[in-house]
């Protein structure tokens, strides 16, 4: 399977919504969108809080479906929301 996220602030930044998207490589086979606690400013402690959601979700579709990800698409927008964007890495 695979995973495409992606995620934007909301409520005046006061949130964050996600949304994970999980695909056979043809057909899109779930979707599950959720809203998580936001702190602007600091986004190694929002990274942290939205790579907590991602792994428990995949995680726990993995489990339910018996099945395993080969990959995710993760969108820059998402990436550069959190910090964690590597320029050496990614190139803009």
């Amino acid at each position: 399977m695979w995973a495409g996220i992606a995620g934007i602030p909301v409520n005046n930044n006061s949130q964050f919504e996600i949304a994970i998207s999980v695909h056979d490589s043809v057909y899109n086979t779930d979707f599950a969108s959720a809203i998580i606690p936001f702190t602007p400013g600091n986004p190694e402690h929002s990274g942290k809080e939205i790579e907590q959601h991602v792994l428990q979700t995949l995680c726990k579709f993995s489990t339910e479906h018996l099945c395993k990800f080969l990959g995710a698409g993760v969108t820059l927008a998402l990436l550069k929301e959190v910090g964690v964007l590597c320029t050496h890495q990614i190139k803009i």
